[in-house]
Order: structure tokens, then sequence, then C-alpha cells
């Protein structure tokens, strides 16, 4: 009988092992059929990525209550690794015959030889069991409840994947509890565990005694070690595979700036951007693969908010599916000696339009929230905008007021396509000095004033660049601007996924600042301020860049400008919207709310979504120069309680939802957008949109 058990044992560990052990390789090796892409980190870095997102779980717990039952469930799987381990030992070298022959089951136990080196180990940890038990099933029927009973929005129905997960882990837990409960009857003494005491007399009362526990007891055994078998085939080939691909996923994850998007060599490259499985990157795939499908990101996104078609965690999805029904058939074709141009044009392999629409592609903001969103790392807008690239690059496939704008860009250097020759008129009057003049003069101005095109060519915006001038003339410091040899920073151009053109602009931005000895750049724009700070040097673009929220911030602290009280009392409440670049890209909160409380006396209110979690104005990402999608299927939106609107007016109304009576922003496609929601919800007169260096320059001394 031992033999056969042992036997029954040894076949089906070797088998869920190997299994398990194929497939994951399987997939790291297609991921791997993917583009290279080299992942700049420090074994530092990879450590604390791995310890703050997985052993902390801190993502998760952007979410609380959602975070608290998710780390139930990790922890006691954590907890539960040395009862598996002393099964699966137990398994091959433990006693196997019925208790009521004379034993009680398996003897070996990892906890029982620890509790020899450290006194009572083995008591605490079964109190630990025990207790982690009880907790995992309250985290399973939490998120059975948030699926099935509360339907939460973002999760898909039925999923058979998860009802199957949930069913297997309720049984480690239930199987471990029935199993120690017997086990207490047979030894006929107290276990001292009050939970293991309890599940014991439920067991007595339902006719349970020590003349058949066994039956209890093997019974929970093997059908624990059976669910785990069964766990560890199951799990790989499942979105539930984020157990073993998240942790991957966080050691692989660059370092390089948030606002940084990948460089493509446009001469060297064997593919431009990603239309293909094959053409995407292998950290893309393992993105992909990481994915768990709880939608965090899909209820953040302001473009899935507002009825359109864009789910960011469809996106992965797309991703880890087409890898798993088709890059099989790249595998297939390269070992057959097809040419990469041949396996290319095996339609079958595009991932555009066989899984993501194009439609879903333009609608994304690249505001970044489903990346800081997203518990296992994943990063949507970088998968998003290798599709872009591949249809505006390869393919000539973009909106139509998109290609006018790029075209603007690269005939006039800038989206308005307003002559570049007035690139100064902003300026006329103000004493002004260019670095040209600077240089005829022999001298050399401590900072350089990145305008942009915004404060250069856009009559609202142009009063936000003179306020910001004006501020450092009082502050007595001195600066130049480029003039007519300011071009556009590329920014909306790479973001469209142009990358022959953001290239190309800032290459001659780049020349001409290099040319002057530039070193520190004040910009007057978030969009300009990542692009210069965290993409030019990609190119050899090096200085020190600051959004101008954080030097007149500096200026303030050094006493360089003073308000003037009497003026701060004539704004009221005060609300400020973060730009999407300047607050979840780099990290700018504290400075814009510094600036306002010292403008305002300290009447600030915050919005609903403010900060890291702050709702996009709906400019970002190209979206600037061209028209908002369509609204997803209308019965759809209405079963789940969604408006389709205008991503700008659904932030306007959150921002006039606080009574303000001045919403500030910091960005000038938030003014603009911001400014079109006020004026639609006619609002003009009530609530003014002004940048946070106007409000400074009107309150200072």
């Amino acid at each position: 009988m031992e033999i056969a058990q042992v036997a029954l044992f040894a076949v089906a560990f070797i088998a869920s092992f190997a299994y398990a052990g194929y497939a994951v390789m399987k997939y790291w090796r297609y991921a791997h059929l993917g583009q290279a892409q080299e992942i700049k980190s420090t074994l530092g870095q990879k450590i604390k990525n791995i310890v703050i997102n997985v052993l902390l779980q801190k993502k998760l717990m952007k979410k609380p209550v959602r975070g608290i039952f998710h780390i139930f469930i990790f922890y006691g799987f954590l907890v539960y690794g040395g009862h598996t381990t002393s099964q699966l030992i137990g398994g091959f070298f433990g006693p196997f015959q019925m208790p009521l022959v004379g034993t009680t089951g398996y003897e070996f136990s990892i906890p029982d030889l620890m509790g020899k080196v450290i006194p009572h180990f083995a008591f605490v940890y079964d109190y630990a069991l025990d207790v982690f038990s009880l907790l995992v099933l309250a985290g399973l029927a939490f998120f059975a409840l948030r699926r099935w009973v509360y339907r939460a929005y973002e999760l898909d129905r039925p999923s058979g994947q998860s009802m199957i997960v949930i069913g297997m882990i309720s049984t480690l837990m239930i199987s471990t509890l029935v199993a120690e409960g017997a086990h207490g009857i047979l030894q006929g003494h107290s276990h001292g565990l009050p939970i293991r005491e309890s599940v014991g007399a439920l067991l007595a009362s339902w006719g349970v005694t020590s003349a058949n526990a066994g039956y209890w007891y093997i019974g929970g055994w093997w059908t624990h070690i059976m669910t785990v078998f069964a766990f560890m085939a199951f799990v790989p080939n499942s979105k539930h595979a984020h157990l073993i691909w998240a942790p991957v996923n966080f050691w692989f994850e660059k370092e390089t700036p948030k606002g940084q998007l990948a460089f493509l060599d446009t001469e060297n490259a064997k593919v431009w951007g990603a239309a293909n499985v094959q053409d995407f990157t292998w950290k893309d795939h393992m993105n992909g693969l990481s994915c768990i499908e709880c939608g965090r990101c899909t209820i953040e996104c302001p473009a899935n908010r507002t009825g359109k078609q864009l789910n960011p965690k469809s996106i992965m999805g797309d991703l880890k599916h087409a890898l798993m029904e088709q890059m099989h058939k790249v595998d297939a074709a390269k070992k057959a000696g097809k040419t990469d141009e041949e396996i290319s044009a095996m339609t079958e392999l595009r991932v555009i339009d066989n899984y993501t629409s194009q439609e879903s592609l333009w609608a994304c903001t690249t505001c970044y929230a489903c990346v800081e969103a997203c518990p296992v790392g994943n990063n949507q807008v970088d998968a998003i905008i290798g599709m872009r690239r591949a249809l505006v690059l390869s393919e000539g496939a973009l909106p139509g007021e998109l290609q006018t704008a790029l075209t603007n860009m690269e005939n006039q250097s800038n989206p308005w396509g307003v002559g570049s020759h007035k690139r100064e008129e902003w300026a006329e009057g103000l004493n002004i000095k260019t670095m040209a003049k600077w240089n005829e003069e022999g001298q050399k101005p401590d900072v350089l004033f990145w305008v942009g095109c915004a404060g250069a060519f856009d009559d609202r915006n142009k009063k936000i660049a003179q306020s910001i001038a004006s501020l450092m003339n009082k502050a007595d410091v001195k600066f130049g601007i480029l003039g007519t040899e300011e071009n556009c920073t590329g920014d909306s151009a790479r973001r469209a996924g142009n990358e022959y053109l953001f290239q190309t602009l800032a290459g001659m931005n780049i020349q001409t600042m290099n040319n002057y000895g530039v070193q520190k750049i004040v910009t007057g724009c978030p969009h300009c301020f990542n692009t210069l700070k965290n993409e030019y040097p990609q190119m050899g673009g090096n200085y020190e860049v600051e959004h101008h929220t954080t030097y007149l911030d500096k200026l303030l602290k050094e006493n360089k400008i003073q308000v003037d009280p009497s003026k701060a009392k004539e704004l009221g409440l005060v609300t400020y919207h973060d730009s999407c670049y300047l607050g979840r890209y780099n990290d700018v909160y504290s400075a814009p709310r510094s600036i306002l409380e010292k403008a305002t006396g300290g009447k600030v209110v915050e919005a609903v979504d403010s900060k890291s979690r702050g709702l996009c104005c709906g400019a970002g990402g190209a979206q600037m120069w061209k028209e908002e999608e369509h609204a997803r299927d209308e019965a759809a939106l209405k079963a789940e309680g969604i408006t389709y609107e205008r991503v700008n007016i659904k932030r306007t109304k959150q921002l006039v939802a606080t009574e303000a009576k001045t919403v500030a922003s910091a960005c000038p496609f938030c003014i603009t957008m911001v400014a079109d929601g006020v004026k639609s919800m006619e609002k003009e007169e009530s609530v003014k949109t002004l940048d946070v260096a106007e409000i400074l320059a009107q309150t200072a001394k």
C-alpha cells in the first residue's frame, strides 16, 4: 500500500513539475522571439523593486481595501511554503499507511526541524498557518463577491479561470484545516491551537472519532497535495501566471526616467514600431504575461472613463493572447528557414486590427495613469507607442487632423502652423534678450527660458510666458530665449509615433543649445520640460532642466520674489489641476501647491483625483491636435453607468465641483482644455483659469 501511494505521488509530482517547467520555459523563449531590449538597472535597484513591489505589495495598497485582502492571500502563500514543502518531501519519505494500522501519516516537518533550533517555532508557525488559512479564505470571498455579486466594472465575467483558481486555493486551505483537525482527534490530545481545535470539534460533531479520523486525515493530505499539483500545471497557461512573471517583470524593470520613451534607431532598426507579435520587445511580452487582468489600469484610464474604446487592460491582454496563440507560428517559421520579411507577411501574426483596434490606440492620452496603477509593473504606454510608430512610420496611417499638426511641425516647427519667424513676437516690449544677443555682447545668461510653441504662438498662453518672464525679471535673473532659433521639442510628434520627426526637431534644438553652451533651462510647459529633461539625453542633449513652478518656488523661498498679502485676498478659493507630464511623469506635486499657498494665503482646495491619481485634461499624447474617438457600444455604456463625454469636460466638472473661484494649472495644454471645459459649462464669469505663474505675478510685490 505504501509503495503504491509513493509511486502515485511520484508520478503526480514529476508530471506537474515537468509540465509547469515546460510551460514557463516555453513562454520565456517565446517572449524572447520578440525584439531585443536592453534593461539598464543596478542589482540594488532590482532588489529594491522586488522588496517594495512584491514583498511589500506597495502598488496594490493604492487601493487599501483590495490591497489588504490581496496581502492576506499573498502572505498566506508564503506562510504555506513550509507546510507544502514538508508535504512534498514527506510524500517521498514519510510513511503513508492509514493511521488505522499504526501510523499518523507523513512524519517529515520543516517547522518541527526549525523548532529544534528556535524554541516554540513549530507552535508559532502552526498558529500562523491556521490564521492565514482563514485570512486567505476571507480574501478569496472578498474577490469573489467583487467579481460576481457586486460586479465591479473592471473585472471580466464569467471568468472561468478565476473561478477555478479561487476553487483551488479554497481547497488548499480547507483541506489543510480538515486534515489538521482530524490529526488532533487521532492524537487524542489538544494541539493548543484554537482554530485546529475548533475544526476538530466540528468534525467530532459530524461523527468523526479516533476510529475513522485517519480517513479524514489522509484524505485531507491527498486533497491538498493533488490540488497543489493541479495548481502548478494550471497556472502557467492562465492569467494567474502573474504569480510567476510579475516578480520577473519587476526584476527587469527599467531604471530610465518614467517620461522617457524607448529610442528608435531609425537607420538601423529591424522594425519601425510594433505591428506584429514578433515586433514587440521581449519586455513588452513580459508585461503581457504578467498581466492578471485585474482592471486597475482600466478604471484609471481617462479615455475609458469617458466612454472611448481604449481599455489598457485589453492592450496587455491582447499582447498576452497574441503571444500564446501566434508566437509558435513565428518559432516554426524561423525553424523552417523563412526570412524576417516572409514572417512579417504572415497576416495572422498582426496584433494591430487582429487583436487591438487602431481607434483604441489613438484614444490614448499617454497620461501614465494605467502604468501608475498597475500592480505588476506593466507599461501599457510603451506598447501603445510601439503600435503607433508602426502605423505612422511604416503604414502612414493616422488621423487626418493629427497629420496636419505633424506637417505644421515639419514645415514651421510648431503644430499651429504659424510662421516660425513670429516666435519672438510674444516678447515685444519686455526687453528680453535672445541667446544670439547675449552672445554678441560676449556674455552668457544663467538660464535659458524655453518658451515652447504654446507660449510663443497661442494668444492665451503668450500671457503665461509673459508672466514667467516678468517674474524672472523681478527676481533679477539673467535669462535669454532662443527666439526664432527655437523649434518644437517634438513631444507631440514622438507621442504620435513619428519618431523620425521627433529626432529631426530634437537634433536641431540640441545643436543650437550646445553651440550656445546652454547648461540650465527653465520651461513654461511640462511637455517641453519632460522632453528636454528625460529624452534629449538620448541624443546627447544633457542639461539641467526645471519646470517654471519649481524654479519660481525656489525664488520665493530665497525671497527674490515676495507676495503682497493684500493682493492674495482678491483671488478667493483656488484649486490646482495636476498636469500628467509634471506630476505622474516627473513627481512634481509640491512646488506648484507651495506657490499657490503663498500666493493665496492658504486658500487652496484639492479636487477629486489629484496628485498621482490626477485625471488627465485630455490633451496629452498628441490628443491636443485631434478629435476624440467615438463612444464604445451605447448599450454597454449604459449598463456600465458611464457617460460618453470629452475628457476635458469630465475633468472640468471635478474642478468646478470644488467651488473654487480659480482653477490653476501649470501646463499650456491643460489651461486650454480646462478653459474650454469651463466655457462649455457656461462658467466663465464665475470660474477663472490661470497658470500658477499668472497667479504669482498678480500677487507679487
